[in-house]
């Protein structure tokens, strides 16, 4: 018959019990929630629409409508803390009446994951255009920048 060795018998079992009881140690922890470092503040849609106003002479519009988004999961951005920036780039087929860059500061608070309308309007120019390109940017030099056009919608 054979010698059992219990060397054997307490050295193997013991190694699986502490190998167990470590793995669920990691396993039942949690990460630690990551610090966030301050609102995380995004350009979302950006449109453009004609709005006309019925005076003497007729006075055309230009609406840049500018969302702006808090994707942040806890930190609220402050009163004026958030600027947007619209700068004309180009005007198809050029035009002699320049439109200058335009610039909003939000004056209200911006809680964390939602967002804002900005409206950044421009006298429509007199020689009627066929396309503008606007540049936006929020919180300039570093921040988000979108290009948009807007195009004359030909009536049939």
């Amino acid at each position: 018959m054979e010698k059992i060795n219990h060397k054997k018998i307490i050295f193997y079992p013991a190694i699986l019990i502490s190998l167990f009881l470590l793995s669920i140690g990691t396993g039942l922890s949690q990460p630690e929630p990551e610090e966030e470092k301050g609102p995380e503040i995004k350009l979302g849609e950006v449109t453009i629409k004609m709005r006309e106003f019925q005076s003497n002479p007729p006075l055309k519009l230009l609406e840049v409508q500018i969302e702006v988004l808090n994707q942040s999961k806890q930190s609220a951005a402050p009163p004026d803390s958030i600027k947007v920036v619209v700068t004309p780039k180009e005007i198809q087929p050029a035009s002699e009446s320049p439109l200058i860059p335009e610039e909003s500061v939000l004056n209200s608070p911006l809680p964390p994951k939602t967002g804002r309308v900005m409206i950044i309007g421009y006298p429509f120019p007199e020689e009627t255009p066929q396309s503008i390109t606007f540049e936006v940017q929020i919180n300039p030099p570093e921040g988000e920048t979108k290009m948009v056009i807007w195009e004359l919608q030909k009536t049939p």
